[in-house]
């Protein structure tokens, strides 16, 4: 920046020194733990077992209450003897452990989710439950009642898809989201004393579910790896991009980000404040215990390896829950709340216990600083104020009433969108820095110089969705041979549909359309319109609404016409059944809409729709066809070991050698038919994605009951494979 200086504001957080908690104990369970696979289960007697997913497609199970041997502060070399293991046999995606059948509200059932089955397992009788193929996979699970339904239910996340199963393994829920789940997890997020249900996924959503509708949608920065819920309203969330946070329902309480990957959250009160806090578990082996209410570090540990998972039990069965942090490599710590037995440690005492005096005398000194800072900027300020009443020349000193203004203009050139400040009374603007969300791909900023600096500056940027975002801008503005600059900050909010340009006509219409009733004015519709596109929009005489846009992303048209028909007749015509749904639900939630209808006319897409199922058809044939053929196989390679088994006892070797031949070709065929079963059972998926998002999209062309009741039915056109119901519910919304 040449010779410019920063004139700063010294702001200092007040912060106190995390605190060092000892572990009320310590395990090496000499097994590895899969990242985010690990949970409690009261099996029997009421006694909480450590279950953990290992590798090879294991389970293993930890009782340690034949013995005291929790009571120990250092791992105990008996662990192997409480281990149990179950073998799966498949990858292991997901698990977790709940009382699952009402028949037993005291016994857990395990949950095991692989990439094609849903296992429950009854760990005392050593048998299955049930046995239930998942055809859209499972990414992640939790447990426990959603919404109206009143049973326990095993609810996972797949492809698109998250579906509820009770005891018997009957599908009781089923619903849509955006993409791939990643976490879930239930909190009653209205207080109404029924779970919502909190989803992640890879598009960066944060969706409460009351039911199967969709009440609440947040945009983040990276997919989500993890939802915890805290107290009431409050959870946590963790990120791709090494991002924690907690939201209080829609509204972000606080954020961390680190260099680090994030493996695990939970919520527990540690420091006994009545408030849970959130703990996360990071890739580098540290654990943190952060405020709910700032995310100010109240607690910390270190693991030599990275951290695998975080859960909340009774472990040693003393009527006390406490933390355990299990690292993949095996290690398990227990940590109590600070008022039953935890000893705290501050940071460099040499094992002396933290006082709360140490405490506030540290705050205080920091708000000391604080003040003496202040009171220099304010004496620097006086100065600079008498400098200019007695006309002394600075040109470090600008005039009180300089202002920068902004505006945002499209670049249909470049496809993007310009932020252009401009600053007054003969000053120059050095540089700009941008701090937002969703603008700047992994980072969250971005900085503008300037080498010959004017009273212009120009900051581009093109969001790759549909998105509004708050701009936080500092500017840097002073006069042109000045070597010291005046920060100003502003705020600005960039519209969702930023990205579209308004034009007077188009050459072609686009084909495809969604109709629905609006009953408001049109003067409201075109406050939305000037607030959501950035543009200023007028009513003609006849009180009718007409926009529209050409997208500077990838040139999509879009038009909007409404006319005072029928109370309102709203009409959007684009060739993206995705960017309709976008446009319904910010449209309805401008205007507070509960319920909504609508028509759908997307040729195109039902085409391109329509091919999609012939293709889940064709993939399932094909997928029962090599099912059936390697099972024959499997047949023949046991009857080909029993004859060469028979040979050898014979001493017949040349039968033998003829019949182990005759296997090793079989064996290689069986390998061949699942390379081919596994790419079959993979273009699947996609295309069992593609169907979840279809119906996502048509559900997102309505709100309320309507949106609920085209996943609905939309649900039991493909169960009963009506083809002819299911493209007529998502044009129509209902098939009466």
């Amino acid at each position: 920046m040449g010779n410019a200086r920063w004139r700063r504001r010294h702001v200092h957080k007040v912060m106190s020194k995390a605190n060092q908690l000892t572990p009320a104990f310590q395990l090496n369970l000499n097994n590895q733990i899969q990242q985010g696979l690990a949970t409690f289960g009261k099996y029997a007697k009421k006694q909480p077992c450590l279950t953990c997913a290992t590798s090879g497609g294991k389970v293993f199970i930890h009782n340690p209450h034949e013995k005291t041997d929790l009571a120990v502060s250092q791992p105990s070399t008996d662990a192997n003897a409480h281990i149990q293991y179950l073998n799966i046999n498949r990858t292991i995606t997901a698990m977790t452990a709940g009382p699952l059948d009402p028949k037993k509200p005291g016994d857990d059932i395990l949950l095991v989710g692989t990439q094609t089955n849903l296992l429950a397992y009854d760990v005392m009788k050593n048998k299955d439950v049930f046995y239930r193929e998942v055809a859209d996979g499972i990414n992640s699970m939790t447990f426990g009642k959603v919404g109206s339904i009143t049973e326990q239910l095993a609810i996972v996340g797949g492809n698109c898809s998250i579906q509820g199963f009770d005891s018997e393994g009957n599908e009781l829920f089923w619903t849509v989201t955006g993409d791939n789940v990643t976490a879930l997890a239930l909190i009653d997020i209205d207080e109404d004393q029924l779970n919502e249900l909190l989803v992640g996924s890879e598009d960066y959503e944060i969706r409460i579910f009351q039911n199967e509708e969709v009440i609440s949608e947040t945009t983040e920065t990276d997919k989500l790896l993890a939802l915890s819920p805290l107290y009431s309203t409050r959870f946590g969330y963790a990120l791709g991009n090494g991002t924690i946070g907690v939201y209080d329902r829609a509204t972000r309480v606080w954020r961390f980000k680190s260099k680090h990957g994030v493996n695990c959250i939970h919520g527990h009160d540690l420091d006994s404040d009545g408030a849970p806090e959130l703990i996360s578990g990071w890739a580098n082996g540290k654990v943190e215990v952060r405020s709910d209410k700032n995310g100010e570090v109240v607690f910390r540990d270190s693991f030599s390896s990275a951290v695998a998972s975080i859960l909340v039990a009774d472990y040693r069965m003393d009527g006390r829950d406490l933390v355990m942090a299990a690292s993949v490599s095996g290690d398990v710590r227990g940590y109590l709340p600070v008022d039953t037995g935890a000893k705290v440690i501050a940071p460099g005492s040499g094992g002396a216990a933290v006082s709360d005096a140490s405490v506030s005398d540290e705050t205080l000194k920091l708000l000391l600083q604080q003040k003496q800072d202040l009171s220099f900027q304010i004496q620097k300020f006086e100065e600079n104020i008498d400098k200019t009443r007695k006309g002394d020349h600075d040109l470090a000193l600008i005039s009180q009433s300089t202002k920068v203004q902004c505006h945002l203009r499209p670049n249909s050139g470049k496809g993007c969108v310009e932020l252009v400040l401009r600053s007054t009374n003969n000053t120059v603007i050095k540089a700009t820095i941008i701090t937002a969300e969703f603008l700047f791909g992994s980072n969250e900023s971005s900085m503008v110089y300037s080498a010959d600096p004017t009273d212009t500056i120009i900051a581009t940027f093109a969001p790759e969705k549909d998105v509004s975002t708050d701009l936080h801008i500092q500017a840097l503005v002073g006069y042109k041979m000045s070597s010291y600059y005046h920060v100003f900050e502003l705020d600005y909010k960039l519209p969702k549909f930023s990205m579209y340009v308004p034009v007077k006509d188009f050459q072609k219409e686009p084909e495809s359309s969604v109709q629905f009733r609006v009953n408001e004015r049109v003067n409201r519709v075109a406050m939305w319109l000037n607030n959501s596109f950035n543009i200023g929009h007028k009513i003609d005489r006849q009180n009718s609404l007409d926009a529209r846009f050409v997208s500077l992303r990838n040139g999509l048209l879009l038009a909007l016409h409404m006319s005072p028909d029928n109370g309102g007749q709203l009409t959007i015509r684009v060739n993206n059944m995705e960017v309709a749904g976008e446009i319904i639900q910010d449209l309805c939630s401008f205007l507070t809409l509960n319920e909504l209808e609508s028509v759908a006319d997307f040729p195109q897409e039902f085409e391109d729709f329509k091919k999609v199922l012939m293709k889940v058809d064709e993939y399932n044939a094909v997928r029962l066809k090599l099912t059936a053929e390697m099972a024959d196989s499997s047949q023949l390679v046991k009857a080909l070991v029993i004859k060469a088994e028979d040979a050898r006892i014979l001493n017949d070797m040349k039968l033998m050698k003829k019949m182990y031949s005759s296997l090793y070709d079989v064996n290689r065929e069986l390998i061949g038919e699942y390379i081919k079963r596994a790419n079959n059972h993979n273009e699947l998926l996609s295309a069992l994605k593609e169907v979840n998002a279809m119906i996502q999209k048509a559900a997102r062309l309505r709100i309320g009951a309507a949106k609920t009741r085209v996943i609905t039915e939309c649900r039991n056109s493909i169960k009963s494979n009506n083809i002819h119901s299911l493209f007529k519910i998502i044009r129509l919304g209902h098939l009466n």
